[in-house]
């Protein structure tokens, strides 16, 4: 894979800062052995964007754990060994939110396999059904996973009795642990993944089961012990929900005739009323002078039985890796040519893969609420993302600043910007905890050179200040003790924003007394100190 080279960034890493942002995102090589790719003859295409060097995750070989008692064994040994244990799902996420990318000697990555992938109905009365699931279980298919199929994912498997997951993030590769303990959402503020979740058990520091039932302070706090107990292996989910439909559209207009247009009379936009009242919603801006599109996507449940399938134009695989082509000629432009005749002539290249198609939508819910499940994700359209999430009410102030920092062609670059919104959740350490939210994903193409850090800089600094904005713990974070603006990020910066900080970090070190859970990052990240054990 291409190598970021974080060293062109003019900022200066704090010493606490994070390893290299590509080789947070690398997985071992053992473990992708086999990647799922389509057999039309489009893995040449997908080659082309991979070198020969195989992802990874450190030096570190995952060994795989197919019940409770082999995770009680794996925690004992490390224990009496003074060893790090981490769980690896999908690595959707950052590589340190995962595992250690800096080659620690003393880490054991483990995957969930056998019962813990597994998937069980408990009882079914009164059109409620109780669900089992194994941690490790994909929510759909991940496709650099040889044992993943849509056949054994979650969301498949739910569809067979009748079930539905009431809201999905955009794409459905993650392990079921995994998008609940990075407290990822969909979009929507009518629906949460939390709805559903009855009871997480898990295995912590010490080797013992451990359950936490929804409505009590440890179910509160347990969603974000994800840092630190990365090890939950069972789910049981209270489906209430059956299996529906959702219509709707996805159309690209001009940003004059979008949701995103101000109206002179009140100054504002009808983003946040949009947001607010309509059921399933995401919208991709192109804010380049030359280009001024938005891509909105806009669901609700539907009553109709017509089958009209979703179809992302980036699902066909030639069509992705042209527009994946014209990413990097752009970036090479905007880095080695800037000035009107590129910024033109970037205006002129997103148009052709944001033509204004509307098109309609009717399917089964699994089938559209990841409305990016198409695009290849994975290699041809790698994305890189920080992401914001804000509270509701601060949505318009946000746009304005938006709005003022991409009037800088620079900064507006070659790609989009993702805004959608979020449920309000109880979890203390979740980016939505106790509100809803309004979420802002700049966007960076992962196979252009240059390090997306510094790109995401632009961003930090002005939308740091924000009041009450939170970032997703699975994405890229600001450096750990870097000022961006007049805010620095730090401990204390955390903790205003989520006031039960302390309390999640007592409860840390009630269940993982020895920091057998703790990784350099997570450790630096939240000013836990090394205890005489560790040293």
């Amino acid at each position: 894979m291409r190598k970021g080279n974080s060293q062109r960034s003019g900022q200066k890493k704090p010493e606490n800062n994070q390893p290299d942002t590509n080789d947070q995102n690398e997985m071992n090589a053992e473990t992708m052995e086999a990647r799922a790719l389509p057999n039309d003859g489009r893995e040449e295409l997908y080659n082309f964007f991979l070198d020969s060097e195989s992802p990874r995750l450190g030096a570190t070989v995952p060994e795989l754990v197919n019940n409770e008692d082999q995770v009680k064994n794996v925690i004992q040994s490390a224990r009496e060994n003074k060893e790090i244990v981490r769980v690896f799902g999908s690595a959707h996420s950052i590589g340190p939110a995962v595992g250690d990318t800096e080659n620690t000697p003393n880490e054991r990555l483990i995957r969930l396999s056998g019962e813990l992938r597994s998937f069980t109905v408990l009882s079914d009365e009164g059109g409620t059904k109780i669900v089992k699931v194994g941690g490790g279980c994909y929510l759909g298919q991940n496709p650099l996973d040889k044992d993943s199929t849509m056949a054994n994912s979650v969301n498949v498997q739910l569809e067979n009795i009748d079930c539905a997951i009431p809201i999905l993030g955009g794409i459905t590769h993650q392990s079921i642990a995994g998008f609940t303990m990075t407290g990822s959402a969909g979009g929507s503020v009518a629906h949460g993944f939390e709805d559903i979740i009855k009871e997480i058990h898990f295995i912590d520091g010490k080797g013992r089961s451990q359950v936490a039932v929804k409505g009590t302070d440890l179910f509160n706090r347990g969603r974000s012990i994800f840092w630190s107990l990365r090890d939950h292996n069972l789910h049981v989910l209270e489906v209430k929900t059956p299996s529906f439909k959702v219509g709707g559209f996805e159309q690209t207009v001009s940003e004059a005739d979008s949701v995103l247009a101000v109206d002179q009379n009140t100054g504002t936009s009808k983003l946040q009323e949009t947001l607010e009242n309509t059921e399933y919603f995401r919208l991709l801006w192109f804010p380049q002078k030359y280009a001024q599109r938005v891509t909105e996507w806009s669901g609700h449940r539907s009553e109709s039985n017509e089958i009209i399938p979703y179809k992302n134009v980036l699902g066909n695989p030639w069509v992705a890796g042209a527009a994946a082509m014209a990413l990097k000629s752009m970036h090479w432009l905007l880095t080695n040519r800037p000035g009107e005749d590129t910024y033109k002539f970037i205006g002129d290249a997103l148009k052709i893969f944001t033509f204004k198609n509307p098109t309609e939508f009717n399917d089964v819910w699994y089938k559209t609420i990841p409305m990016d499940e198409q695009t290849p994700c994975d290699t041809i359209f790698r994305t890189e993302f920080t992401e914001l999430w804000f509270p509701m009410e601060e949505t318009e102030h946000v746009m304005s600043i938006l709005r003022v920092l991409y009037e800088d062609q620079q900064v507006a670059g070659n790609y989009a910007c993702e805004l959608y919104a979020a449920k309000s959740s109880p979890f203390w350490m979740s980016p939505a905890h106790n509100r809803n939210v309004f979420r802002c994903d700049p966007f960076w193409f992962y196979h252009q050179k240059g390090d997306p850090r510094e790109y995401f800089d632009h961003f930090w600094k002005v939308l740091m200040e924000v009041d009450g904005v939170r970032l997703h713990w699975g994405k890229l974070l600001p450096y750990s003790g870097g000022t961006y603006g007049g805010t620095t990020y730090d401990v204390a910066f955390m903790k205003k924003s989520y006031p039960k900080m302390d309390d999640w970090l007592a409860l840390r070190a009630e269940y993982d007394p020895d920091q057998i859970y703790l990784t350099e990052y997570w450790r630096k990240l939240f000013g836990i100190e090394t205890i005489p054990a560790q040293k």
